[in-house]
This record gives C-alpha cells, sequence and structure tokens, in this order.
C-alpha cells in the first residue's frame, strides 16, 4: 500500500467518521419520489446487431416468464435494464447451484444500496420454477439508507419508492444482525469485499467487518439454504473466496457472468453456497 493510498484512506476515515453518525441522526426523509416512465422500444440501441437481438429475446423472455409488464411500462430506461441483468444473474446463480425455492420463501438482501432492481428481484422469487407462483417475504437491509442523493432525496426514499406495489417487502435501515436459521435465502450483491471501497463509499473504518457479516448471513440460513454473493471484478471475487474458505462454508457454484443485458467497467462473479442440512 502506497503512502499516498494511506493518506487518503486516513482522511477519508475522518470525514467518514463525522458524516455517517450525523446521517443516522438526522435520518433525513423528503418523502415521495416522482419519476417519468420512459420507453423501452430502444432499449439495446447502443449494441451491435448480433448482441442487440440477443438482449432483446432474453429480455422478452424474462418479462413474460416473470410477469414484469407493470414493470416494464412504469420505470426508467436504464433502471429497467439494470433490473433485467440483476435477474438474469440471479437465475443463472440458481441453476448453477440446483438451488430450488419451497412453496414460500424468506429471503434477506443484504446492502442494497437504494434497491432499485427489488421489482425483478421480488418476480424472481415469486415466479422461479412456480407457474402458479409462491408467497415471498423479502427484507433489504441497509445500513446506510439516509445517504442523501443529489436530488435531496434519502436513499431511504428511492428505495420505497421502488418497492412501492409489492406485498411482504420491507426495506430496513440498519446493518444485518444474525437471526439464525430465519432465512431460506440470503443475497449479498456486490458486498464491501476491500476497505479501499467501503471508504469510499462513505463508511467509517472501524465499520468494515466482511468475515464478520458473512458468519452472521451464515448463522441466519436454514438448513438447505441458499447464499448467493455477487462480486465486482477477478481479484474481489478470489478475496470473497477466501473468506467463505477461511469460514469453512461450502462453494457450491462460483462463475462469472456475462449478458448483453447490460455492460459493466468490471467483470461480474458469482459465488453460491448451500446451507448443509443438518449441522
Amino acid at each position: 500500500m502506497s503512502f499516498w493510498t494511506v493518506v487518503r484512506d486516513f482522511f477519508l476515515n475522518l470525514r467518514n467518521g463525522a458524516d455517517y453518525p450525523l446521517r443516522q441522526f438526522f435520518r433525513w426523509r423528503r418523502g415521495d419520489v416522482r419519476w417519468k416512465d420512459e420507453p423501452k422500444e430502444s432499449l439495446f440501441a447502443d449494441l451491435p446487431a448480433a448482441e442487440r437481438f440477443s438482449a432483446e429475446q432474453l429480455a422478452q423472455h424474462l418479462r413474460q416468464t416473470y410477469h414484469l409488464d407493470h414493470w416494464y411500462h412504469h420505470s426508467r430506461a436504464r433502471i429497467y435494464r439494470e433490473s433485467l441483468y440483476y435477474l438474469a444473474l440471479l437465475e443463472q446463480a440458481f441453476q448453477k447451484a440446483d438451488l430450488h425455492l419451497a412453496a414460500t420463501v424468506t429471503c434477506a438482501d443484504v446492502g442494497p444500496s437504494d434497491w432499485f432492481y427489488v421489482q425483478a428481484l421480488y418476480a424472481l422469487l415469486r415466479w422461479y420454477e412456480a407457474p402458479q407462483g409462491r408467497k415471498v417475504t423479502l427484507h433489504g437491509y441497509e445500513r446506510d439508507a439516509f445517504r442523501v442523493y443529489a436530488d435531496f432525496y434519502s436513499r431511504y426514499d428511492h428505495a420505497l419508492a421502488y418497492l412501492k406495489g409489492l406485498e411482504g417487502v420491507s426495506y430496513i435501515p440498519r446493518a444485518f444482525e444474525a437471526q439464525p436459521r430465519r432465512y431460506d435465502l440470503i443475497l449479498m450483491l456486490f458486498p464491501f469485499v476491500f476497505l479501499e471501497d467501503h471508504l469510499l463509499w462513505g463508511l467509517p473504518k472501524r465499520l468494515f467487518q466482511p468475515a464478520a457479516l458473512l458468519a452472521a448471513v451464515w448463522e441466519s440460513l436454514k438448513a438447505g439454504g441458499g447464499l448467493v454473493i455477487a462480486n465486482q471484478g477477478l481479484a474481489e471475487h478470489q478475496a470473497q473466496q477466501r473468506l467463505l474458505t477461511e469460514a469453512s462454508i461450502p462453494i457450491r457454484a462460483a462463475f462469472r457472468f456475462d449478458s448483453p443485458l447490460f455492460r459493466y467497467s468490471l467483470e461480474r462473479y458469482v459465488l453460491v453456497a448451500i446451507h448443509p442440512a443438518t449441522d
């Protein structure tokens, strides 16, 4: 680690150590967030013809399979497209790990930020391998829910707008804590594995405890329950694998996820673990 990295992290931690408690104290809420619904006919216009055709076919399949018509018509184009990406990633994770959901499912999503993809996530949980649908209970745990965005709405405000109309879904503005054997499925989509990212996103160093969080998550799974973790970039993926290995958590599936639905500067990787049916 370079001298300037140490200096930067020191001052980031000082700033975050002041800002983060203030956000928790004031708990800024402005109210109902509204956005203009956008057309989706040119959703993949940026792609070459062959990729565009593939993306359009996949998007149509996901829309039909998971009953996304309402979200298709009542969302911004980029948010809808990125939500499809999350849906496809999680669907592939279930398939590769041979993970099956029961007739009712209780799921926790740890660190969902403003939860822009919650409509797609809920649709997956409700309709995956279930043509008649299933009952879903979904909890999103966000430690930094009161961060204020450029539009002067908080992350909490945005999350409540995204989950509007979903039954059994709660956005919980606090850090995840162990809840022994409560959940059938837990998601950790792009958790902070490296301290640098943790600090850059506004959290104080004292809260950086990836191993402890992983232990709490694993303890909270029911026997036979699934844990899905997505990471950014190969280095983060490998570091996440080490955390799982050190915690004696067996990895059922590990893969790089590629899709024309959305493009990121860093490749996305996925890990899936299944809690043993018996301890």
